[in-house]
């Protein structure tokens, strides 16, 4: 590949990246707070694809001018074919063109449920004020298992997330079932190739939503329930539910 071709594929690996990072479309692939990094990012390689480009043609012009049979032969010698550059095309079409979609229920079956660091228990901050207020599902979780403030125990919130099977390696959950439905929000770190579910554990009465329905619910944790029997994942006791529509940015914060 010419030294003309790696320029305009490295302007157009650029501008894909300044494309991602501008309508944020980016998040579904890396973590949000990337976000400024990428467009930064991809700026330099624009910068750096056009100054290239002028200099190659600064550099044409003057070989140009004395050129011979000597030098275009020594020349064309180091021009080699460059595989990986193809591939760098064909990554490029493929997100602006045929963007894939967010890691969604579909995936889950190959996404581990994420893990409680620690269970040493400390005072958490207050959850905020109103009635059940809406709270992240990996806030809910955390809490139930490490909060000294037992600031969940009887306190209505709602949470937001998407209908998946209960999933806890087959063992009893902490009401008995080994069945069920659990809320659940894909979370990634880093990469969508790090990702990791976090969820609660629904009480029996919810309705049977297919997996994936996305559905706002009201409901009290039971941090007994925070188990390592049960991955420390509690169960939420549901007192109502709402269906609603996938948010633009699905994935949990982090």
């Amino acid at each position: 590949m010419t030294r003309a071709t790696s320029n305009v594929v490295l302007l157009l690996v650029g501008m894909m990246t300044v494309q991602l990072a501008g309508n944020g479309t980016y998040a579904r692939y890396v973590a949000v707070g990337f976000g400024p990094y990428l467009m930064a990012a991809g700026l330099v390689l624009v910068l750096l694809a056009v100054a290239a480009m002028i200099l190659d043609v600064r550099r044409h012009g003057a070989e140009a001018a004395a050129d011979s049979p000597h030098r275009a032969h020594a020349h064309s010698g180091h021009e080699h074919s460059g595989g990986v550059h193809w591939f760098l095309v064909a990554a490029v079409v493929v997100i602006v063109f045929v963007s894939p979609p967010p890691l969604s229920v579909s995936s889950v079956g190959n996404i581990r449920s994420e893990a409680i660091a620690t269970v040493e228990r400390e005072p958490f901050p207050p959850l905020p004020g109103g009635d059940a207020p809406e709270i992240g599902i990996a806030d809910a979780v955390t809490r139930a298992a490490r909060d000294s403030t037992d600031s969940l125990v009887g306190r209505e919130i709602t949470l937001t997330g998407f209908v998946v099977r209960t999933s806890n390696g087959g063992a009893p959950r902490a009401d008995g079932s080994l069945t069920g439905l659990d809320l659940a929000r894909i979370r990634i770190v880093c990469c969508a190739a790090d990702a990791r579910t976090v969820r609660v554990h629904l009480s029996p009465e919810v309705p049977a939503y297919p997996e994936g329905t996305w559905v706002s619910v009201r409901g009290v944790v039971d941090p007994v329930s925070s188990t390592p029997s049960t991955r420390y994942i509690p169960t939420l006791h549901v007192r109502s539910v709402t269906e609603i529509e996938a948010p633009d940015h699905p994935y949990a914060p982090r």
